[in-house]
């Protein structure tokens, strides 16, 4: 009888020692190639993780959970799989140790695409996961799209636009995804990070992940915290010498036909001994040779930076391509670029653009519409006392001509100024050969003291493509893309197009300050051309214009220590620069073929498909809402 008391009891021990024993050593990408399953909606090659499959995953996963520093910073380029290493972590903080999580996104909307399209079908497909997260209730409290609990401990999704989503209890382990997309403060609260951070304090082992790819040079978040840690580079030796050495854009060598477009070869040079060696040559076992060499020294930050070159998702040969194209589009698409495929900071030239220089750039037109032009946009910017109206041309590239600047006076009360303003919208300009142009699509501002008049006047002219425009900025920040979406919620149910001007306006100082020709002599895309005042005629384009293009300059300010760029007003009068957003926000939504469209003239009409490619950005603009920065 003693005998099997004595046994029960040591039994009971044992189980309550397994239940309190700390867990097994075990790194997180070694729970990752035992228990993460990929799943088919968010992965190529869904199925078991395998960390091999990109070697340069696996150290800074291991720093997250094995090593004494407490911020692990990634500024990566897009696709290098900062998702599934920051589920990685969540799977491994759920199911080996336990604890509470803040997973924090930009936006609150982002958060929940993040919880629905990523977070649960992990959830789901690893074994060892689908026991802990029940699956979404709507009446279990425990388990919904922005919080799940678990065994000792909880997720929390946040939005770093979202104070009350932030605001939670003691946290342990803090991801914060794409940060330079967060606003300077949430709320009047403060620095998202900072303000998640704070709820960390109570925990000694606590671990903050901060991830992103970076933005403008000076404004960037993560490239401050990757200046302020060890900033490691995954590095891999050169096949001639031997020496240790990171992949960069400045070594790239390539051979590039231009006629098909294609990249013919590309090799990467040695640094140190000037070789040329193949991507093959380069990576050949990968796994094996490859490793991270920090620059400094940090006991509480350990950075890792890495650019698409170091992808064993993509080929170089595919890099050379998307940066042929990223500079044939114009400076826009090349910040893209280096942002996303690079993972560094663009450097923004914030001084103000000199009017007299524009003014005296003005050259000849042979014609209403140059040589060139393949289709016609217009903006409306209204008054209380009047419409400012300005058409532009645009042909391939981007390559953009100002056609007319004109001002219709009148009060908005009276109906006759917006008869007027009809009339106008309806011309036809002509080209050299007699063809007539009439507007594909037109944008109106409708702010100010007549906005249900304005959204009256273009629901009625909706089949004639003239929409109702509502410009949004932040003020802290917080990215917004050209193009944002689209409302209907108003009166008379017009279309409304929702723009982010501040990226309309980066974008059309970028392309305003091109020279005609780069520095090969080569003409340069997206170029902007201006009218030059005859005695035949007078297109509007004189120094009163271009003081109001010029009205406003990029500037950096900062709000609790953070530092942001914004768009301030040096000038009272801004109207040409409010047009040409407008104007550029047009093109972009009507999404025109710009390469290989026919000049819309004459007795042609936009075909089917590029009116239904329209309607359906315009009703659908999830369509476009990802490439954000991207050109058209």
């Amino acid at each position: 009888m003693m005998n099997r008391q004595k046994r029960q009891t040591r039994n009971l021990l044992k189980q309550i020692v397994r239940l309190v024993a700390p867990p097994k050593p075990l790194s997180i990408s070694e729970w990752a190639d035992r228990h993460r399953v990929l799943s088919p909606e968010s992965s190529g090659e869904p199925g078991p993780w395998r960390t091999d499959r990109a070697p340069y995953q696996r150290e800074p996963m291991n720093a997250i959970n094995r090593g004494k520093q407490q911020t692990i910073v990634l500024m990566w380029a897009s696709q290098l799989g900062k998702t599934d290493i920051q589920l990685n972590t969540i799977g491994y903080f759920t199911h080996h140790e336990p604890a509470p999580i803040m997973a924090v996104q930009p936006t609150l909307e982002l958060a929940r695409e993040f919880s629905k399209d990523r977070l649960t079908p992990m959830y789901r497909d690893s074994k060892v996961l689908s026991k802990l997260v029940t699956k979404d209730k709507s009446r279990d409290s425990s388990n919904t799209v922005l919080y799940k609990s678990y065994p000792g401990g909880r997720i929390n999704i946040a939005g770093a636009n979202s104070p009350r989503s932030l605001a939670s209890k003691p946290i342990r382990v803090v991801i914060a995804d794409e940060i330079d997309g967060y606003p300077v403060s949430a709320g009047v609260e403060g620095d998202p990070v900072s303000l998640v951070s704070v709820r960390q304090e109570t925990f000694h082992n606590r671990v903050r992940v901060l991830v992103s790819t970076p933005t403008i040079k000076g404004a960037s978040k993560i490239e401050s915290f990757y200046e302020d840690s060890t900033m490691e580079e995954w590095c891999v030796p050169c096949p001639e010498c031997s020496e240790y050495q990171p992949f960069t854009w400045e070594q790239i060598k390539f051979e590039y036909d231009e006629e098909s477009r294609q990249t013919t070869s590309v090799r990467h040079a040695c640094k140190f001994c000037g070789s040329l060696h193949s991507e093959q040559e380069w990576k050949q076992d990968y796994a094996a040779r490859g490793k991270w060499i920090a620059r400094k020294e940090n006991a509480h930050t350990r950075g890792f930076h890495l650019n698409s070159l170091a992808s064993t998702f993509v080929v170089w040969e595919h890099v050379v391509d998307k940066f042929k194209k990223a500079n044939r589009e114009g400076k826009e698409s090349l910040k893209t670029f280096f942002n996303t495929a690079l993972a560094v900071s663009w450097e923004e030239k914030g001084e103000q653009l000199d009017e007299e220089v524009l003014l005296n750039r003005r050259e000849i037109y042979h014609a209403d519409v140059p040589d060139g032009v393949k289709i016609l946009t217009a903006a409306v910017d209204t008054q209380d006392n009047r419409f400012e109206v300005e058409v532009q041309g645009w042909g391939e590239g981007h390559e953009n001509w100002r056609i007319q600047y004109h001002v219709i006076y009148g009060d908005l009360k009276q109906k006759q100024v917006w008869s007027d303003l009809d009339e106008f919208l309806q011309r036809t300009w002509t080209d050299a050969e007699g063809r007539k142009f009439p507007i594909a699509i037109t944008c109106m501002d409708s702010g100010g003291h007549f906005t249900n008049e304005v959204y009256k006047f273009c629901k009625e002219r909706a089949g004639r493509r003239v929409f109702a425009i509502k410009g949004e900025s932040s003020g802290d920040g917080t990215y917004l893309p050209l193009f944002i979406g689209t409302s209907t919620n108003n009166r008379y149910k017009a279309t409304v197009l929702r723009l982010g001007v501040d990226e309309g306006k980066s974008k059309v100082m970028s392309a305003v300050s091109l020279l005609p020709v780069d520095e090969n002599g080569n003409k340069t895309r997206g170029y902007c051309h201006f009218p030059l005042t005859t005695p035949e005629k007078n297109r509007g384009y004189e120094k009163q214009y271009f003081e109001g293009l010029t009205a406003e300059a990029l500037q950096t300010r900062y709000k609790m220590g953070v530092p942001y760029q914004v768009w301030v007003k040096v000038r009272a009068r801004n109207e040409p620069l409010d047009l040409a957003v407008y104007n550029r926000a047009a093109i972009e939504v009507l999404q025109p073929d710009l390469e290989g469209m026919q000049p819309y003239a004459s007795a042609s009409v936009i075909t089917n498909e590029t009116t239904t490619a329209t309607t359906s950005v315009v009703s659908n603009p999830q369509r476009r809402r990802r490439g954000t920065s991207s050109s058209i």
